[in-house]
């Protein structure tokens, strides 16, 4: 190896060669130490083939066949699979909703939970308006803010009973009743038993 790569660095110059090419070369050769199969390879090598070599004609043919019988109907498998999937995915599209079909109405119960709700008669709107040009009000508006002060601090009043102070409550509770009380350790005393049976055999 030494020889070789000191005979391309000699000529590389000369030829027209990167000198450092043949040492590339070099590289890309390396020595398998370790691995080549396992434990009985090793200590039998080439143990597979012999055993294929005494297998007879007949077998081989079933089990060569037998393997790719299962490879093509793995293959079969897929493919039957796949045109299931290519043609739902084909009809998926037509799953979405259509703005064609959109409710351009808001119903009642949402406005009033976004506070855009307006009791009148059917051409009246909030602040005055009617509908005309120039005489019109967006209640979309007031969307992100639809109560006042006063109204959300009555709405408070009837608000649930917080989930985390709950979690809270619990958790003093549990370690208020740990640090006020004793919990019961058990031991494993065999003295009684001892004398017990010192007592039997006298």
């Amino acid at each position: 190896a030494q020889a070789i790569l000191a005979q391309a660095v000699s000529i590389g110059p000369r030829a027209g060669v990167n000198p450092r090419r043949g040492f590339q070369m070099m590289l890309r050769t390396r020595a398998l130490r370790a691995g080549g199969g396992g434990i009985v390879d090793k200590m039998i090598p080439g143990y597979k083939d012999k055993i294929w070599a005494k297998v007879p004609m007949g077998a081989k043919e079933f089990i060569v066949k037998r393997e790719n019988n299962n490879f093509e109907k793995a293959i079969k498998s897929h493919m039957s699979w796949q045109n299931m999937v290519v043609t739902y995915k084909g009809y998926e599209s037509s799953f979405a909703p259509s703005a064609k079909f959109r409710k351009m109405a808001v119903d009642w119960r949402r406005q009033i939970e976004r506070g855009t709700v307006h009791y009148g008669r059917w051409y009246e709107g909030p602040n005055g308006s009617d509908y005309r040009p120039g005489n019109t009000f967006d209640r979309l508006k007031n969307v992100e803010a639809p109560f006042n002060e006063a109204e959300w601090q009555e709405r408070k009043q009837y608000r649930s009973w917080d989930l985390v102070r709950f979690s809270y409550s619990l958790l003093g509770i549990f370690l208020l009743y740990r640090v006020t009380n004793e919990w019961p350790v058990v031991w494993c005393d065999d003295r009684h038993l001892s004398d017990a049976q010192d007592a039997d055999n006298q």
